[in-house]
C-alpha cells in the first residue's frame, strides 16, 4: 500500500512538471520546473519500486539511480542556464553593436 503511494505521488508531481514545462513561458522556469519536478517524482517512484522489490541487491541499484539524479541533475540545469545566459547575452551585445 504504502509502495503505491510512493509511486502515484512520483507520477501526480512529475505531471506536474510536465504541465509547468507546457504553460510556463520563459526558458529558464521551464528547467527550473523539469529538475525539480522530475527529480522529486523519480524519486518518489524509484522508493515505491524499491519498496516493492523484494531483493537488497535490486534495492542497492535504485539507491545508486537516486543518487545519480540527485547528483546530476542539478549540474545539468546549471550548464543549460549559463549556456541560455551567455547565448543571450551575446544576442543583445549583436544587437546594440557593441
Amino acid at each position: 500500500m504504502i509502495a503505491w503511494f510512493f509511486l502515484i505521488t512520483g507520477m501526480v508531481i512529475m505531471f506536474f512538471g510536465v504541465l509547468g514545462m507546457i504553460i510556463l513561458p520563459e526558458f529558464l522556469l521551464r528547467i527550473h520546473a523539469s529538475t525539480k519536478c522530475g527529480v522529486t517524482g523519480a524519486v518518489n517512484i524509484l522508493i515505491g519500486l524499491s519498496i516493492m522489490s523484494g531483493g537488497i541487491d535490486f534495492l542497492f541499484k535504485l539507491l545508486l539511480i537516486i543518487i545519480f539524479l540527485f547528483c546530476t541533475t542539478p549540474l545539468v540545469a546549471h550548464v543549460l542556464a549559463v549556456y541560455h545566459y551567455q547565448t543571450t547575452i551575446t544576442k543583445k551585445r549583436e544587437k546594440e553593436g557593441v
